[in-house]
């Protein structure tokens, strides 16, 4: 059961609103950071051109980080959260008034309690933040009754909140859950399933050595560790790596993926293992199955800091075409005709063309 603060505790909070000690602090000079918001405030000013023009450079600051100071805007841009929430006013008041549904709220009231419960705006029972999370979960499952509500859609909204009001963050969760990653959060995660097939070919593409460690026998048995990644990355990908990586490392993860869309999640988990089992070292203390899943159940910071995990990601060139191709090939081997053929085109229907071509440039 998760304890929740009292009223009366004055714990510390870190610059980014948590009061663990998981979360290091990015360090930047006041002067680097005004300096990098009216980069940002120039191109969010010109936006159309920049976006259409000048796609490089977007990228390119992207991946550096977007400032504290303007990340409801920018995510709400890149996403196109805000032309959605425009044309579709009083939507969101629709929805979120709507009558409760029982079987629903009570599992997002469930969820409320386990999520960012060391975030001040989500630790006290009853208080705002986990009101504005009831809210925004409970619109998107009447907004989306086909999908629903899907306990990883908690810490997806509640990062949203941290950075934008209500309205802005249950639009943004719309295009993460409809644009970015359709069919995640669906009864049966199908799409899901086919990204962790994903992975499994991309490992053994890239960093071969890791991927056979992970696969291999455990030392002195004929017992296979068995590390299938639709055993760890489940959250990972589903949760944005927001309860698995230091915050400052989440926030250039979700700038990225903004921009650049789910590829972003490859590329991270393949760093990530890369930086976590590339030496010997790393390998002899992960013997078997046990050793491997403790590992990713805690990864070190010197693999998950942003110095360090940057540069890894940044080393590996997915493109939309390439992961497109394996969604294709890994839903006809895994499901039947018919639904890989109904997994093919909605894919292709939900596909954000104009950011996906845009950030493989």
């Amino acid at each position: 059961m998760v304890e929740q603060m009292d009223p009366g505790d004055q714990q510390e909070q870190n610059k980014y609103g948590f009061t663990d000690d998981l979360h290091y602090e990015s360090e930047m000079s006041p002067s680097e950071v005004r300096k990098r918001e009216e980069k940002w405030l120039k191109m969010l000013g010109n936006w159309d051109k920049f976006f259409e023009k000048e796609p490089k450079k977007l990228k390119e600051r992207c991946r550096k980080g977007v400032p504290d100071s303007l990340r409801e805007k920018v995510w709400l841009k890149l996403s196109g959260a805000d032309k959605l929430m425009a044309a579709n006013e009083g939507v969101f008041n629709l929805q979120s008034s709507k009558p409760d549904n029982d079987v629903v709220i009570h599992v997002i009231d469930k969820d409320l309690d386990r999520t960012f419960p060391t975030h001040v705006l989500f630790a006290k029972k009853g208080a705002q933040g986990q009101n504005d999370l009831r809210l925004v979960l409970k619109a998107y499952a009447m907004y989306n009754d086909k999908t629903g509500y899907c306990q990883a859609m908690a810490p997806v909204a509640a990062t949203l909140l941290m950075y934008m009001p209500v309205e802005e963050a249950f639009w943004c969760l719309v295009q993460i859950c409809e644009q970015y990653l359709p069919g995640y959060y669906s009864p049966g995660l199908h799409a899901f399933q086919i990204d962790a097939m994903i992975l499994k070919d991309l490992l053994a593409k890239y960093i071969l050595d890791t991927n056979a460690f992970m696969d291999s026998k455990a030392p002195g048995t004929d017992t296979s560790k068995g590390m299938d990644p639709i055993l760890y990355c489940t959250e990972w990908f589903m949760s944005i790596y927001s309860r698995t990586l230091p915050w400052p490392m989440v926030l250039r993860v979700w700038d990225m993926f903004f921009f650049e869309g789910v590829k972003v999640l490859f590329k991270v988990a393949v760093a990530v293992l890369h930086l976590t089992f590339h030496t010997e070292e790393d390998r002899r203390e992960c013997k078997g199955f046990f050793e491997l899943t403790q590992k990713l159940r805690k990864l070190p910071l010197h693999v998950t800091h942003e110095d360090y995990l940057m540069p890894e990601i940044l080393r590996y060139h997915f493109t939309t075409k390439e992961l497109q191709k394996e969604h294709i090939t890994q839903a006809g081997i895994h499901f039947s005709e018919e639904r890989a053929r109904e997994m093919e085109v909605e894919a292709r229907r939900n596909h954000r063309r104009d950011l996906s071509a845009l950030s493989d440039q």
